[in-house]
């Protein structure tokens, strides 16, 4: 082998050398990409690194990353996601372009092909494509060379399109103006094809991944959400019961308290001694409407019937009656509180009028001791799918995390003394009986949002006027069964007191005994007793006397579904603590045979 012919060797060997070295560098850099782009969870910094590392291992000036959308009509569009550029200061806004051939990135996403392009003003003879130079004009850049990847997933997906513009000379070149872009700006060579491609097809695979793993998270934060849900109900429904079984105590403490204070106002004539007991009655009134709340929380049925409600007129009554709260109040204490009203029109839903002010009331109320310096309200209304959607915002101190997920709850308070703990559960059990569904959104220093959802309903027709009650003419012989002795001998002297003949007995064994001897006018059985309970002395009655009217008088309030009841031979009901007149109103009612729903 001659001289010449060993040197030419000589460099040709040194050639294979390098270009070994750069391709086992430029696979090490793929790899740390890869690894790199495997880790990446977040979105954005993900596609800032796919672009970036893109154009670094291509030397390329300028280019853009955009990702494939569908609109709700199907029709798909890439949307630039991000845009990037060394030597102008290029401002682009957030674009689409249509998935076709009226551009060379639409033409990509459309075939799936590679476009390398020297000069992108100059394309091939019969390109499948049409070159848009909207951009350029708009940002005054230059797109010269072109080179348009598609990011493939490897079932043949296209998540969105690469496009790189200008390849440099030399990597640390910047261009300066669009001269320098036109006269140095060359051409991507067949490599660096090679590389983005290889890049493009790892970052499809993140993207993948990264839109996985989102959806994921998705999913399991409703999963986390849902359970909360089924923990806070089932919590409620255990507290409920909880409360609802002192309340039955407490009820029959009242009953006591409310029939004596009432008949001892009929007995004495001493003006001063008649308004202590009228406080009395009251303050013993008072601790009942407190039991009925906290049995609200626990009620999962409606007790009134309902009607058509429209939740904007609602809103608005609330809104009114608690201004003195949020105005003159306000006022006196130097605060400033503003209430605002988006309450687009909604269709009516079914419901009772009377729970649905206090919910919205319980929310306004919390939201201005949210405030305790002043700030926001806002209701707005609106349709949310086939529910009529009511959002009650503040600007108050918010809720931790923790105090959020806890706010329903039955006597958790942050309020200290000035707060019960029962507004929010109150209201949770009410928009739950109505079929509904409250959430609570808050942050810290950012104020909390409650969004009531309900079903909207069918017309109701009006109910018809209740007739009027007549008094009793003549005397009835009534039994009584009632194991709290103070309960019942407040019936015995109410009832006795109105010239009846009561047959008082502490148990439904006793009771029995009786209802084999003369006929009774009316039954009034309680309905948690030891041995027998109501149900079952009811049924004993009924048994021996089939035409005797019962009625179930109960610690339990209304607990007792009174169409479960009518079908176990109940005919009237009477929540404790009872009022001595509406007592006497039901027992005229019976004896007039008028008839009545049992209430």
């Amino acid at each position: 082998m001659s001289g010449a012919g060993f040197e030419e060797l000589s460099r040709a060997h040194e050639r294979t050398k390098a270009d070994l070295a750069r391709a086992t560098r430029e696979l090490r850099e793929l790899i740390g990409i890869g690894v790199r782009l495997a880790a990446e969870r977040d979105t954005d910094a993900l596609l800032d690194l796919i672009l970036t590392t893109a154009r670094a291992i291509t030397w390329s000036d300028a280019g853009s990353l955009y990702l494939v959308d569908t609109d709700a009509t199907g029709a798909r569009w890439l949307r630039s996601a991000l845009v990037q550029n060394d030597s102008l200061p290029v401002a682009v806004k957030e674009h689409v372009i249509l998935i076709g051939p009226q551009s060379v990135p639409g033409y990509a996403a459309q075939s799936g092909e590679v476009i390398n392009l020297p000069d992108a003003y100059a394309p091939p003879t019969g390109s499948p494509f049409t070159i848009d130079r909207t951009l350029d004009r708009e940002t005054g850049y230059r797109a010269k060379s072109m080179l348009v990847v598609p990011m493939m997933t490897p079932k043949g997906e296209v998540l969105g399109v690469l496009q790189l513009l200008n390849r440099k000379p030399d990597r640390g070149r910047r261009f300066g103006s669009l001269d320098d872009i036109s006269r140095d700006a060359v051409p991507f060579s067949a490599r660096s094809q090679d590389l983005a491609m290889a890049l493009a097809a790892q970052g499809a695979v993140a993207l993948e991944n990264s839109r996985l793993y989102a959806e994921l998270r998705t999913a399991l934060a409703r999963v986390e959400e849902s359970q909360q849900r089924v923990i806070r109900s089932e919590r409620l429904r255990a507290l409920g019961e909880m409360a609802g079984g002192v309340a039955h105590d407490f009820n029959n403490v009242l009953a006591v308290v409310v029939g004596r204070a009432q008949l001892l106002q009929r007995q004495i004539d001493v003006p001063d001694l008649r308004r202590q007991l009228k406080i009395i009655e009251h303050v013993a009134q008072d601790g009942a409407q407190t039991v009925r709340r906290i049995q609200e929380f626990a009620r999962m049925r409606r007790t009134r019937p309902w009607q058509q409600v429209d939740v904007t007129e609602v809103v608005r009554e609330v809104v009114e009656a608690a201004r003195p709260r949020w105005s003159d109040q306000a006022q006196a204490r130097a605060v400033t509180y503003t209430m605002r009203l988006d309450l687009g029109p909604v269709p009516p839903v079914t419901g009772d009028p009377a729970e649905l002010r206090e919910t919205f009331l319980n929310l306004l109320f919390n939201a201005l001791d949210a405030m305790p310096q002043g700030g926001s309200v806002t209701f707005s209304t609106g349709v949310d799918g086939d529910r009529v959607a009511c959002v009650v915002a503040d600007t108050g101190v918010g809720m931790s995390e923790a105090v959020r997920q806890r706010c329903f709850e039955p006597f958790f308070t942050t309020k200290a003394e000035h707060g019960t703990g029962l507004g929010l559960s109150i209201a949770y059990g009410i928009v739950t009986r109505h079929g509904g569904e409250i959430e609570a959104w808050s942050r810290p220093g950012e104020g909390s949002r409650f969004t009531v959802r309900l079903p909207t309903g069918a017309e109701i027709p009006p109910a018809p006027p209740a007739p009027p009650v007549p008094r009793a003419d003549r005397s009835a012989r009534i039994l009584v069964v009632e194991d709290d002795p103070a309960v019942r001998e407040v019936l015995v002297d109410v009832l006795g007191g109105q010239g009846h003949e009561v047959v008082a007995c502490a148990d439904g064994a006793s009771a029995l005994a009786h209802v084999d001897g003369p006929a009774f006018d009316l039954a009034l059985v309680d309905l948690s007793m030891p041995g027998l309970s109501g149900w079952e002395v009811a049924k004993g009655v009924r048994a021996a006397q089939p035409n005797v009217p019962i009625a179930l008088v109960t610690g339990w309030g209304d607990q007792v579904d009174f169409e479960e009841a009518r079908a176990r031979g109940i005919d009237y009901l009477m929540a404790k603590p009872f009022d001595v007149d509406d007592m006497t109103r039901l027992v005229a009612g019976v004896l007039a045979r008028e008839p009545s729903d049992g209430r």
